[in-house]
């Protein structure tokens, strides 16, 4: 009995973690993708800019310069589901600013935002991605 429970416990393990393993795949389609973002800050919204990026599973930030600034350091990625977050500081002229990062990836499409503190102004870069091919 002791025997049949044991097999009965590893066998519910082992259906948990493959579902656990099946339920973390980010549903993201590697290759080259065009990102549009558009930055808002209190009572001002840039016009929209795009750019394109080789984006994987393994490096699924876009690294777009949606701050302004040159010198920029992600960290904290982290991966649940679909959906990727990540903390981003930045250098400057203006000084350091830091902000949070969250987007939603659904195969060849993504949507998203990154939200930046800049001396008390928030400001919210808003991004959708679609891949166009593979990388180059």
């Amino acid at each position: 009995m002791a025997k049949r429970l044991l097999v009965t416990i590893l066998t519910g393990l082992l259906v948990t973690c493959n579902v656990a393993f099946a339920a973390s795949a980010l549903n993201l389609d590697d290759g080259m993708w065009e990102v549009t973002s558009q930055v808002k800050m209190q009572g001002m919204t840039m016009p929209p800019m795009t750019f394109s990026q080789c984006i994987t599973k393994a490096d699924a930030v876009p690294q777009g310069n949606a701050s302004g600034q040159d010198n920029c350091k992600v960290s904290d990625i982290k991966t649940v589901g679909n959906t990727v977050s990540w903390t981003i500081t930045c250098n400057g002229q203006a000084g350091e600013m830091k902000g949070k990062g969250k987007i939603t990836y659904q195969g060849d499409r993504f949507e998203g935002r990154i939200s930046m503190d800049m001396a008390g102004r928030v400001m919210v870069t808003e991004m959708k991605g679609r891949r166009t091919g593979p990388c180059q």
